[in-house]
C-alpha cells in the first residue's frame, strides 16, 4: 500500500444511473405478478418432482443430510452435486489464468458476481463454476478449512420446493432473499444478510450472486443499467469491518443452437476494494486488458498501471464511505460487462481438438 491518492473520476461516465424498474409496474402490480409466479413455481416443482429420477432423488437426499461444515464429506457432496448439474456441457473457460487457484490459495472470502443472461441455464453454469472452485480448494493445503459457498437467490425458489429439496439447496449454500424491485421486505433481507456478513468477515463463506436479479428480464437495457446496487451496498458495509474485499466477476454465454451445449465462461481478474481511513481504493480488474472496457476507465487505469492504490474520488475529492456505493456498483458492473462480452466473443461455434474445452 503506497497510500497515493489517484482520482478515479472518469469523464462522461454516469456513476449514478437512474434505478430502472419494470415498465408499467408499481408496488401493487408487482405483488400480483409475484403471486402468479409463485403459483407457477409450485406447479412446475410438483411436475419436476413427479418425473424426477432415482439418481436425482438420491443425490438430493444425501446432500440434505450433510452438515454444511468444512469437512471432507461436505466437499465430496458439494463436488458431486455440482458435477451432476453440469453434466454434458462443452464449455470454453479461461482456466489458464488460474484466478480460481489464486482464490483457493489465498483462503480469504470472495464475492463472485455473475451475469444473469439465461435463467434456465445459469444454475448449471454456476454448478460448473462451483466444481472448478472445489477442485481448486482440493489442490491446496486448506482443503479441510475453506470458505463455504453461499448463493443468493429469490426466496420464492426455496419456499416453493418440497422440504427435502429445499433442505438440500440450503445445505448446498442457498440463501433466500426478497428479490422484488418495488416491494422488497428490507427486514427479511437484513435477517438473511446479517449472518452472511459475519461469516464473510471471518473468511468462512464465499458469496455468489447475480446482481441483475429480477431486472435480468429487461433485455432492452444494458447490463450495467440492470446491475442492482445491493451487492455494492453490502461491500461498502463490509469495508467498515474488513479492510479488504475481493470480487471475482464471471461472465456466462450460451450457444444459440438449442440442440447444442456449447457454452463459454470468462472468469475475470479479481477486483480488490480496500478502505484506508475514509478513503476507498480499488484495483482495475479486467479493465486494462479488455477491448470492451469503457474508454474512460481504460485510459485512466492504463495511465496509472503501476499504482495499486487508486482512491475513488469525485472532482478530485475522495468520496466518503456514505456516498461511495454508486462508484463501487459502476466499477463492478463494468468488470462484469467485460466478462460477459469476453465470454460471448469466445463462444465456440464447433468443437476442435485444440480448443480449451472442459467437458463435464
Amino acid at each position: 500500500m503506497d497510500g497515493k491518492i489517484l482520482s478515479l473520476n472518469i469523464p462522461n461516465y454516469n456513476y449514478n444511473r437512474q434505478y430502472p424498474s419494470f415498465t408499467g409496474i408499481n408496488a401493487a402490480s408487482e405483488k400480483g405478478m409475484q403471486k402468479c409466479e409463485y403459483a407457477l413455481r409450485i406447479i412446475g416443482n410438483k411436475l419436476a418432482d413427479t418425473f424426477e429420477t432415482k439418481t436425482v432423488k438420491a443425490i438430493t437426499k444425501n446432500i440434505s443430510e450433510v452438515k454444511p461444515e468444512s469437512t471432507e464429506k461436505y466437499l465430496n457432496q458439494l463436488e458431486e452435486i455440482s458435477r451432476f448439474y453440469s453434466t454434458g456441457r462443452f464449455i470454453d473457460v479461461n482456466i489458464e489464468d488460474k484466478y480460481l487457484e489464486q482464490v483457493a490459495k489465498d483462503g480469504k472470502s470472495t464475492i463472485f458476481i455473475m451475469n444473469h443472461s439465461n435463467q434456465t441455464q445459469d444454475p448449471s453454469m454456476l454448478a460448473v463454476l462451483s466444481t472448478l472452485l472445489t477442485k481448486a480448494y482440493r489442490a491446496t493445503d486448506n482443503n479441510s478449512d475453506f470458505p463455504l459457498p453461499k448463493i443468493i437467490l429469490n426466496q420464492d425458489i426455496l419456499t416453493t420446493m418440497n422440504p427435502v429439496k429445499r433442505k438440500a439447496f440450503e445445505a448446498f449454500g442457498a440463501v433466500g432473499v426478497d428479490a422484488n424491485i418495488e416491494t422488497a421486505d428490507k427486514a427479511v433481507n437484513a435477517r438473511a444478510f446479517l449472518p452472511l456478513i459475519k461469516d464473510f468477515v471471518r473468511n468462512k463463506c464465499n458469496i455468489f450472486i447475480f446482481p441483475e436479479g429480477k431486472l435480468a428480464v429487461r433485455k432492452d437495457l444494458d447490463l450495467e443499467t440492470r446491475f442492482q446496487k445491493g451487492i455494492a451496498e453490502l461491500i461498502n458495509k463490509v469495508l467498515g469491518i474488513k479492510k479488504e474485499v475481493q470480487v471475482v466477476p464471471v461472465g456466462f454465454a450460451y450457444g444459440k443452437e438449442k440442440k447444442t451445449k456449447f457454452n463459454a465462461m470468462e472468469i475475470g481478474t479479481p477486483v480488490i476494494f480496500t478502505r484506508q481511513g475514509e478513503n476507498t481504493t480499488v484495483s482495475a480488474g479486467s479493465i486494462p486488458k479488455s477491448e470492451f472496457a469503457f474508454d474512460g476507465f481504460k485510459k485512466f487505469f492504463e495511465k496509472h498501471k503501476d499504482e495499486t492504490d487508486v482512491v475513488i474520488t469525485e472532482n478530485g475529492i475522495p468520496v466518503k464511505p456514505d456516498s461511495v456505493t454508486d462508484f463501487i456498483k459502476s466499477l463492478l458492473s463494468e468488470n462484469l460487462n467485460i466478462c460477459s462480452l469476453e465470454a460471448q466473443k469466445k463462444l465456440p461455434k464447433e468443437i476442435k481438438p485444440d480448443d480449451t474445452i472442459i467437458l463435464y
